[in-house]
């Protein structure tokens, strides 16, 4: 019942951040909205930031499972070309991340300071689950080597945050979302995948599988944690 309850206040809190941005929102609201006290929200999340700091690992979470299944279902979007574009079509799906990413970046700017603050360590596992991922890609002969390692996810992450950065500022409707996925992953592709990586991908599938499995762990153990159920 007590997690039931913690989840009934994470997606409260979702649909209030969706509908009125971060700083509207207070824990008042989000006990009204919820049909609870204040002080039971207080129970499971000591903070404002906290709150929403877990309304956002779980969608990290739920998005993880959507790069697992698509990993499953097709082995090609382990490419770091076709991982872009799946997450750039995602994040636009998703109307909270896109809110997040794209559309408040105030509410990017408090969860970031308040994710160092309070969950340091899973941070810092992100960063590595991504340079990992980077890592078996090179050994796979997926990237090309002439890179240093932090010069290339360096890149790609400036290629897939200004792709999604630019949206707001865009005023013509003539390139559809499809397409801007599919623009992003030819970036990618001829930036910094081999001839021959579409073929030497698969081997590195259950390395990617696993690395992405475990960082979904890690999420999910922290979402429990900040519950405090």
């Amino acid at each position: 019942m007590s997690d039931e309850r913690a989840d009934l206040i994470l997606d409260t809190a979702a649909e209030l951040l969706v509908s009125w941005g971060y700083r509207r929102v207070t824990i008042e609201d989000v006990a009204r909205r919820a049909g609870i006290g204040k002080g039971t929200v207080y129970l499971h999340f000591n903070t404002k930031e906290v709150l929403f700091l877990t309304v956002l690992l779980r969608e990290q979470a739920r998005l993880l499972d959507r790069f697992l299944a698509a990993f499953q279902a097709d082995p090609s979007h382990v490419l770091p070309s076709e991982l872009a574009g799946l997450a750039y079509r995602l994040v636009h799906e998703d109307p909270l991340v896109h809110l997040i990413i794209t559309g408040d970046p105030e509410t990017l700017g408090a969860l970031v300071r308040s994710g160092a603050e309070h969950v340091g360590p899973l941070m810092k596992a992100r960063v590595r689950t991504i340079s990992d991922y980077f890592e078996v890609m090179r050994e796979h002969g997926v990237v090309r080597d002439d890179l240093a390692p932090e010069a290339l996810l360096h890149a790609y992450t400036a290629i897939l945050s200004g792709f999604l950065m630019i949206d707001p500022y865009r005023t013509d409707d003539e390139i559809s979302l499809a397409a801007r996925g599919e623009l992003i992953a030819y970036t990618v592709r001829s930036s910094f995948e081999t001839p021959d990586a579409a073929e030497r991908v698969r081997g590195a599938v259950p390395q990617v599988l696993e690395l992405y499995r475990n960082m979904r762990e890690l999420l999910i153990e922290e979402i429990g944690r900040q519950k405090l159920t």
